[in-house]
């Protein structure tokens, strides 16, 4: 029985740490399931019992996450900002949805709001989030 609370435990603190590097609240669910997970070990229920747990506790934790990222309610552009709306010149992609840009004279991360964009082509800025440039391919309004 020790053997199961000290998995799930050391487990939950994995989870918890890479939650620090990572920034997500994905991994602090994760970290939350196996400390259920743990609880359950500590409880003295079976393992079956301990992996459905940790499972349904993962599970609605995630959903709730991404339930309350759709719900965000996404503010009004802002009209003093004289970036908005400024076409840009897509120099790279670096990964799926992000891309390197060349602004102003000098290359910014972006984050790309439209499929349809490849290297080469040309952008708006509709958004920003700090220093990463929300790029679409229609100019916005």
């Amino acid at each position: 029985m020790s053997q199961a609370i000290t998995f799930w435990f050391g487990c939950a603190l994995v989870a918890l740490i890479l939650e620090f590097m990572s920034g997500t609240f994905y991994l602090l669910m994760v970290a939350l399931a196996m400390s259920c997970g743990g609880i359950a070990a500590w409880l003295g229920m079976p393992e079956t019992a301990q992996w459905l747990i940790a499972s349904v506790c993962g599970g609605a934790g995630v959903l709730l996450i991404r339930q309350r990222k759709r719900r965000k309610i996404v503010p009004p552009p802002p009209g003093d900002d004289p970036d908005w709306g400024q076409q840009v010149q897509i120099r790279t992609l670096t990964s799926p949805g992000h891309a390197r840009i060349f602004y102003r004279g000098a290359e910014w991360d972006a984050q790309l709001q439209d499929e349809n964009l490849n290297a080469g082509d040309a952008g708006y800025i509709c958004g920003r989030d700090g220093n990463l440039l929300k790029i679409s391919s229609k100019q916005p309004e």
